[in-house]
């Protein structure tokens, strides 16, 4: 069929939902004036972080996602001059309950001390298919609006649909709008919030001319 007798319309849609875990990265870091001591010192917090995240949360999944050791230049009389060495090792920690971050991060700190690192703190749902079927669904029912209108200002209708195509999903991102879990008064306080899942559907139907459809 040729292009006049097709329509291709957009449509999109969010559907919030509410996240059940959250994933949290954090690491240490060491400084020593030699490789090896920096590397050693790094280790050794490493291992104590790792010990300390097992029995805050033993049914989460840990691993390592980074281990750097560089050296660390100074500006000095106009020229780098050479410090020392720092050495770093990242974990990341998902699957995490939202009530028990507070407890990690409290964990971390304790095991880390001064050499603990927190990269970041995320909320994940952990089973986002129904929430994208409804975003899809509901996309789809927005470009077909769409299409209908405009078919109808042109003296036309839509006919059967000739191709459906998803685009890409952006990242979710979270709405803070839900309350916070009880915790301590000393705790961290952690929002899981709410994410918007979002759908786009580009969808080409048939252009039917109204007077083809008279009998």
């Amino acid at each position: 069929m040729s292009k006049k007798n097709s329509i291709t319309m957009f449509g999109s849609a969010s559907v919030g939902a509410v996240p059940d875990s959250m994933s949290v990265s954090l690491g240490v870091e060491a400084r020593h004036g030699q490789a090896e001591g920096a590397y050693a010192l790094a280790s050794s917090r490493a291992r104590d972080l790792v010990a300390a995240l097992g029995r805050a949360v033993p049914g989460a999944k840990l691993s390592t996602t980074g281990i750097g050791l560089r050296a660390r230049m100074v500006w000095r009389n106009d020229e780098n001059v050479l410090a020392g060495y720092e050495a770093d090792s990242t974990l990341r920690l998902t699957h995490v309950g939202i009530e028990q971050v507070s407890e990690v991060l409290g964990a971390a700190v304790a095991a880390g001390g001064d050499a603990l690192r927190i990269h970041s703190v995320q909320a994940e749902v952990s089973n986002p298919a129904f929430a994208y079927a409804t975003a899809r669904e509901l996309a789809f029912a927005d470009a077909r609006t769409k299409a209908e209108q405009l078919a109808a200002l042109a003296g036309c209708t839509l006919g059967k649909a000739l191709r459906v195509k998803e685009t890409t999903q952006g990242t979710p991102l979270p709405i803070l709008r839900v309350k916070a879990a009880d915790m301590a008064s000393s705790s961290m306080p952690v929002v899981a919030g709410e994410q918007e899942l979002s759908a786009n559907v580009e969808v080409c139907w048939e252009l039917l001319d109204q007077m083809e459809l008279r009998p």
